[in-house]
């Protein structure tokens, strides 16, 4: 568990030439040819657990959290008990950092100039995320963010969760082992791939690149909107990144 008083540290490396300020023999000149790059920690590094009175005024007890793990479907109702305690919604919303803020402020205020502002895209780690991945350049921040709402509307993104169904699921795992199993030690869902028993000639056979595209796009929004929740919920702290783990046994040597 993060100490909410910990604050978020940026590392910065260097491509091409150049050495470190603390090398002895290190020059400006040098140092400046290289291309310095921002690597931001993840996101989770933010979180800020509400206190423990705050805790101690929710009910815990009336919550089924493997159940909301296990059928996300029925987190809806789970989530709105949930979301009427202050320190929960604090929780699943996850803390904000003042400077971040600010920038989050600016980054919104330029999209909704352009009138490209969502409400469903429109929350402060969704921002934070353009932002970070752009090194916190508002422009290649927008032009990242605009590139990503096109792409929703051509793929429709925000119909294929509603009407997409994928009957060949059953099938298709046979072929492809893989899907999400239980959570890491922070709280995170973890997702498996057992990339080494793969039968791509099966695969092909009991669905088609386009449905399975389909698929894990809509496996990515049940993330976003009820794993994650779900998980923070459980964890009782923010969270917002999956543990990916690909097994690779039975691949070969690359």
């Amino acid at each position: 568990m993060h100490n909410s008083k910990e604050k978020a540290r940026e590392i910065v490396i260097l491509t091409g030439a150049g050495v470190s300020k603390q090398s002895p023999s290190f020059k400006e000149s040098q140092f400046t040819k290289g291309k310095a790059k921002s690597i931001h920690p993840p996101i989770e590094s933010h979180w800020q657990l509400p206190s423990q009175e705050e805790y101690k005024r929710f009910s815990w007890s009336n919550l089924n959290f493997e159940l909301m793990l296990s059928n996300p479907r029925k987190f809806g109702a789970s989530l709105k008990r949930v979301r009427k305690s202050q320190s929960l919604q604090e929780v699943l919303e996850g803390a904000h950092v003042l400077k971040d803020e600010q920038i989050v402020e600016s980054f919104r205020e330029l999209l909704f100039l352009e009138g490209q502002l969502p409400a469903k895209q429109n929350d402060y780690h969704t921002l934070l995320r353009f932002l970070r991945m752009r090194d916190f350049d508002l422009t290649k921040a927008k032009d990242m963010f605009l590139k990503y709402l096109k792409w929703r509307e051509e793929f429709g993104v925000d119909a294929i969760p509603k009407e997409f169904k994928f009957e060949e699921y059953r099938e298709v795992k046979k072929c492809y082992p893989h899907g999400f199993h239980g959570v890491d030690r922070h709280g995170r869902p973890i997702y498996i791939e057992r990339i080494g028993m793969v039968d791509l000639n099966a695969l092909l056979q009991v669905t088609t690149i386009d449905r399975f595209v389909k698929y894990h796009v809509s496996e990515q929004e049940k993330t976003l909107n009820w794993r994650y929740p779900a998980c923070s919920v459980a964890a009782k702290k923010h969270i917002a990144s999956y543990h990916e783990y690909l097994r690779c046994e039975g691949c070969g040597s690359f």
